[in-house]
């Protein structure tokens, strides 16, 4: 499935952006579909964004089925950075928390939804 950003929002920046992509996902995961995410003409990114759009994701299918699944393209070289941030934080190179960090992060990433 391709979503353009572009028809959801005209930046890549905050919550609310992050929340209109994430409806459009959730359909696309729902027909198993590969997501292939056009950023074709955002230029505002947040790591913001990207960390909640897509940290459920991450978490939830780990790195190998993260990767056979989405696809971003047409980011401009700051999205680009932003995107390397989470991915590198939060997949490639993943911080350890004790059990009670762990816990606490969950819960607070459970009240943004």
């Amino acid at each position: 499935m391709l979503i353009k950003m572009r028809e959801l929002s005209s930046t890549a920046f905050d919550v609310e952006d992050a929340d209109l992509l994430k409806v459009e996902i959730e359909k696309a995961l729902a027909q198993e579909e590969k997501i292939i995410i056009d950023f074709e003409e955002i230029d505002f990114f947040s790591a913001v964004f990207f960390n909640h759009a897509f940290l459920h994701y991450a978490k939830s299918l780990g790195k190998q089925k993260y990767d056979d699944t989405f696809f971003l393209i047409n980011l401009d070289e700051i999205g680009e950075e932003d995107y390397n941030d989470f991915y590198n934080n939060v997949l490639k190179n993943p911080r350890k928390f004790s059990p009670n960090a762990e816990k606490r992060i969950t819960e607070f990433l459970s009240d943004l939804d």
